[in-house]
């Protein structure tokens, strides 16, 4: 994950409309829960759109409150509320990682809601698999899929205290349209699509890591345990990040590729080599901050569009407005207007 204020981050529309596809709630229930997070009903279909982390996080934890289903909807049958926190009170009394592991399949086979997890362990790397218990379509469900991942990921990255590195995810479906997105999902971890299997691997050495959480912290983490996942934040040592770290306050007058490289202190050949092993690009992470700074310009602060232009270096409103209705399927005075309507101030 770039390493800017979590606050700041945004993510595609996709990650709603599939968290609600399956749900059981009625859509009036599912629309004041949208009202309630500030989210306009109408950017559901607007492919574009984005929305901030901060409310990602928030009508996610909201629904699996309202459904009481964990899976929201996605298993064969619900997971009841408190499955996840029931795994990480046995989870958190395990001495290393690899005793985790050894639970956290063995929660799984309990639970048996059509998703198995299955370790395979090598010399040098440790694989987790899902496989579907039965015929249901859990082994396919994109939502299934990204959704075990991104909880086991951040568990275990909770559990160490420190942001676990993916050494590579596997899925078994196409490469979506918001793929760029799963970079700040999974922390940058490398991708590849239209797999046999859906697998994440880890280096062999994250076995030994010991479990660094007590009972007070898990406490504070339960009290909104998926809110808590989704803002999960420990240091991350990328070089996109080092390069978000050096740029996010240069926004108005961004450095070139190689005055970045002088400054960080490697060669321009060799920063782009390493962010493309990363699998992505000094325009791409600068493109990423400022539309995620503009979002978060346009929700929390009084700023003038020409003033929040300025600051993400745009000479002029205009290709500032092109580009943000680009970015999210709208123009910047219509989001803003959007967010003030479902949140307006307090009077004085």
């Amino acid at each position: 994950m770039l390493k800017t204020d979590k606050k700041a981050l945004s993510f595609n529309i996709s990650f709603i409309n599939r968290a609600i596809s399956k749900s059981s709630l009625e859509p009036a229930v599912i629309d004041t829960l949208l009202d309630e997070c500030r989210i306009p009903k109408h950017l559901l279909q607007v492919p574009s759109a984005r929305v901030p982390l901060v409310q990602l996080a928030r009508v996610t934890s909201r629904l699996i409150n309202a459904s009481g289903d964990e899976l929201l909807g996605h298993g064969r049958e619900p997971l009841p509320l408190g499955s996840l926190s029931l795994l990480i009170h046995w989870l958190i009394s395990a001495k290393t990682i690899a005793e985790v592991l050894l639970r956290l399949v063995r929660f799984y086979q309990i639970l048996d809601k059509g998703t198995l997890i299955v370790t395979h362990i090598e010399e040098e790397q440790v694989h987790l698999v899902l496989e579907p218990s039965d015929d249901i379509d859990a082994g396919t469900d994109r939502y299934l899929v990204e959704n075990y991942f991104f909880v086991i990921h951040r568990i275990l990255s909770w559990l160490c205290r420190e942001i676990i590195t993916i050494g590579q995810l596997e899925f078994n479906f196409p490469k979506p349209i918001y793929a760029q997105d799963y970079r700040a999902v999974y922390y940058g971890a490398p991708m590849l699509f239209n797999c046999v299997h859906s697998r994440m691997s880890f280096s062999s050495s994250l076995l030994q890591k010991p479990v660094r959480q007590d009972l007070a912290s898990m406490d504070i983490l339960l009290k909104d345990l998926f809110f808590e996942l989704y803002l999960l934040d420990f240091k991350t040592d990328t070089w996109a990040a080092k390069v978000a770290n050096e740029i996010i306050h240069k926004l108005d007058a961004l450095p070139t590729l190689p005055a970045l490289a002088k400054i960080i202190k490697v060669k321009p050949y060799t920063l782009q080599r390493r962010l493309a092993d990363e699998g992505t690009s000094y325009l791409t992470i600068k493109n990423q901050l400022k539309r995620d700074s503009a979002i978060e310009l346009l929700i929390n602060t009084q700023l003038t569009i020409e003033d929040i232009s300025a600051r993400l270096g745009f000479s002029e409103t205009s290709p500032f407005t092109r580009t943000f209705k680009q970015w999210t399927g709208v123009p910047p005075s219509a989001y803003r207007k959007y967010q003030t309507a479902l949140n307006p101030p307090e009077l004085a």
